[in-house]
């Protein structure tokens, strides 16, 4: 299985959620977690506004450790984009937009055949997107 983890359950790693964690463990051997570039720049970028000192080089360590052991970082590709623009316009049409930067996630995980982790409703509304919570 190949699993596209949204930043919240990057997230969850980072603090060590019991359940996402429990959940990790659980994985067969051939599962692979991927972290969409998304979820890197949000990431990153969290380091970056969190103010300089001691949290700010943590958070960074943690990132650094988590992107280096755990994940497989997938691009936006011409394919990711032709699937971002179907997906972003037919939920535009059925009155339901989210987030363009979940967009740009579910359109990842479309394209290379992911299951969307996250805790984010909204992930379901986007028909034929396969979407788990390892929060609870």
């Amino acid at each position: 299985m190949n699993y596209l983890l949204d930043t919240n359950h990057w997230s969850y790693i980072q603090r060590r959620h019991p359940a996402v964690l429990s959940h990790l463990q659980t994985l067969s051997n051939d599962a692979v977690l991927y972290m969409p570039v998304i979820a890197q720049a949000e990431l990153l970028a969290g380091v970056e506004l969190t103010v300089a000192g001691r949290r700010k080089d943590e958070l960074r360590r943690l990132y650094e450790h988590v992107v280096g052991e755990s994940a497989q970082i997938l691009p936006v590709d011409s394919r990711v984009a032709e699937q971002f623009a179907a997906t972003f316009a037919r939920l535009h049409r059925a009155g339901r937009p989210i987030e363009t930067n979940d967009i740009w996630i579910a359109a990842i995980a479309a394209v290379h055949d992911c299951i969307v982790v996250s805790n984010d409703a909204h992930f379901r509304s986007i028909e034929g997107l396969r979407v788990e919570d390892w929060t609870s």
